[in-house]
């Protein structure tokens, strides 16, 4: 059995299997948990309900990463051909990866100065919504395509992929115009640390749909390497 692809059709070695997709529904949980935090503290300008769900954040992420580790360790426990075994190792880290840049955003949150935050333009704040209800539906769509692993059904992954990544430029777009906003004259902030953590945060955000994109990126080169 040459691929990824095939291998997890199979059913093969099924607790690695399931695993994967455990880490990939985890990981879904801290983006959706992060996109509430951001609500509790724009929409709603409750900020100990948004701090205790960006402490949930990382809980999450930290139980992400046990599980990733307990999948490396499983892995060296079953015969894998060498390159599967690259592969599914390759897979697990894009996947974790995006847990760590949910994770990273939240941080910076906690320890904001959220008196200067709220200062913000009101439009920055919209964007700054926006562009974390994007990350989850990314998110979404990538956990979907993780499942499409089992199936094959080799078109649907490829419209995912692609659809993945249409979502990953709105996010850039919306990065894009965060920051011009946020250079502008009339920017409120005048603490440059704050400032600093804003943009910090925001990068961060972006770096959720990168790395989902990644994800969606290396399943779909699976498959055209598979075909060839």
């Amino acid at each position: 059995m040459s691929s990824l692809f095939e291998w997890f059709r199979s059913r093969n070695e099924e607790s690695v299997i399931n695993k994967t997709l455990i880490h990939m529904q985890k990981v879904l949980e801290c983006v959706v948990e992060f996109e509430k935090a951001l609500s509790f503290l724009i929409e709603e300008k409750n900020v100990d309900l948004a701090l205790k769900v960006f402490f949930r954040v990382d809980e999450l992420e930290h139980q992400a990463d046990s599980i990733r580790r307990n999948m490396l360790n499983m892995l060296t426990q079953v015969e894998l051909k060498p390159k599967l075994h690259e592969n599914l190792t390759h897979l697990t880290k894009r996947i974790d990866d995006i847990a760590n840049a949910t994770n990273a955003a939240a941080r910076i949150l906690i320890y904001m100065n959220y008196s200067e935050f709220q200062k913000l333009n009101p439009e920055i704040h919209l964007k700054i919504l926006e562009m974390a209800r994007v990350t989850v539906e990314t998110v979404k769509k990538t956990n979907n395509l993780v499942n499409m692993l089992l199936s094959e059904e080799e078109a649907k992954i490829r419209k995912s992929g692609a659809e993945i990544s249409e979502l990953e430029h709105e996010c850039d777009e919306l990065r894009f115009a965060i920051n011009r906003m946020l250079v502008a004259d009339d920017n409120p902030i005048k603490n440059p640390f704050t400032a600093i953590e804003i943009h910090s945060c925001i990068s961060a955000m972006e770096a959720i749909t990168d790395n989902a994109e990644e994800v969606a990126d290396y399943i779909v080169m699976l498959i055209l390497v598979k075909s060839m």
